[in-house]
């Protein structure tokens, strides 16, 4: 999958990967239930929310009733059928009862969409704004872009939503203190650690903000998108770092005692030598895998790009379809490394999925058949007997999705969905 999902135009449909065991009796938890249920389904009709529920028909029925009223839940005729009879009435989520903000930082660019809560992206953007600048001059940057995008949103949906029905899902190239919403020592951003950025967007933006780590968000939507026979999954991006997200059998993201889960960039490599890492250690994945690494390789051998305008991952796409052989060479040296570390992580965590996100995908399989070569020759039989190694299947949509999935489960939530409301009906 290699154009991403423009204005206007749904993403495919993601269940949520972990989904709560026991459901209490209280109303906001059934009501939150069944709205999650019909997320995750699609356009059920009141039996198929039975089904998956195990919640009794009354209990269901009512709860619908009520989402219905609220135009939380729109009504879709003709989407189910029952054996005889007339046709079973489905109900599908209400795209104009919230926004999610979704935000994908990278070291170089940001991609920002409006996606509303039934999963239609309302406006999206990509611009040239790097984390290296302080927090404040990017996050300032970054609020008019929302707002822009907001009202592109707006124009599309053919109507606004209040700031009161948003979430900001956000994700981050560095490990995050969860508890307190800060950046916990990012090596690429280093002005950034400690910095309160939920207190601050949630002040710009006037809703609730919501942070991850950004290979944990890309994991989250591939898992999302396949679906839990799937899971554990493990995602793996190769860009100006390289890390890891991980997604438990069920369905949770794992960050570990402190966020730390899944830095894998900064796990000394068997070959790497003297290789300084922008950690300031030696060896490390990171300093002879990124993309930087695999430039500064490229560069050493003497291979130019005829476009002195590209930088990191378009520069080594262009290199890659120029064809020089040391480009080739250097993408792998990269694969050997990650497949290293990608087989100790199936060797302990014994995953059903890896997904390799990189902008290399577009263009060949050469970095993924590495990985796949180096992890099949060095994990334990048992930990590979069932293994997919595989490129993202949402390609540049990924972070969207996962970004999307956050915010949804935000608004969905007990404590969330009774302020949702659309005051007047808006038919599916």
């Amino acid at each position: 999958m290699t154009e991403h999902v423009g204005a206007g135009q749904a993403l495919p449909r993601l269940v949520a990967p972990a989904r709560p065991k026991n459901i209490s009796v209280l109303t906001e938890d059934v009501l939150s239930a069944v709205a999650q249920a019909v997320a995750d389904l699609g356009a059920p009709s009141k039996a198929d929310l039975v089904r998956h529920t195990g919640l009794p028909r009354s209990t269901v029925s009512s709860h619908v009733d009520w989402l219905l009223n609220r135009n939380v839940l729109v009504r879709v005729e003709g989407e189910k059928r029952i054996a005889r009879g007339r046709p079973a009435e489905a109900v599908a989520l209400n795209g104009h009862a919230g926004w999610v903000l979704a935000v994908e930082m990278g070291a170089l660019k940001t991609t920002a969409a409006v996606v509303d809560l039934a999963g239609e992206v309302l406006a999206r953007r990509q611009i040239e704004l790097p984390v290296s600048q302080d927090p404040d001059s990017y996050l300032g940057s970054l609020t008019d872009l929302l707002h822009e995008l907001t009202e592109e949103a707006a124009v599309t949906a053919g109507r606004a939503v209040p700031p009161a029905n948003w979430v900001a899902a956000m994700a981050l190239p560095a490990r995050i203190d969860t508890e307190t919403r800060t950046p916990l020592r990012p090596t690429i951003m280093p002005t950034w650690d400690g910095y309160p950025v939920g207190a601050a967007v949630e002040e710009r933006l006037g809703c609730p903000a919501l942070l991850e780590n950004d290979c944990s968000v890309r994991a989250l939507g591939e898992a999302g998108f396949l679906g839990p026979e799937y899971l554990p999954l493990i995602s793996v991006q190769i860009g100006t770092g390289v890390g890891a997200g991980i997604v438990d059998s069920s369905g949770l993201i794992i960050r570990g005692a402190n966020g730390a889960a899944g830095d894998v960039g900064h796990i000394p490599y068997s070959r790497g030598g003297d290789a300084l890492c922008s950690c300031g250690s030696r060896g490390c994945v990171e300093a002879v895998a990124s993309v930087p690494a695999m430039l500064a390789k490229i560069e050493a051998a003497g291979v130019t790009c005829s476009d002195p305008t590209l930088r990191g991952s378009d520069l080594l796409l262009r290199l890659l379809l120029e064809g020089d052989p040391a480009v080739t060479q250097a993408i792998d040296e990269s694969a050997e490394a990650i497949g290293e570390v990608v087989a100790s992580l199936c060797n302990v965590i014994n995953p059903r999925r890896v997904v390799i996100t990189s902008a290399l995908a577009s263009v060949g399989h050469e970095l993924l058949a590495g990985v796949r070569s180096a992890v099949y020759s060095r994990a334990r039989p048992l930990a590979t007997k069932d293994l997919v190694i595989d490129y993202s299947r949402l390609g540049a949509d990924v972070g969207i999705a996962g970004g999307y999935l956050m915010g949804r489960e935000h608004l969905l939530q007990p404590s969330s969905i009774k302020a949702l409301r659309v005051a007047d009906p808006v038919t599916g």
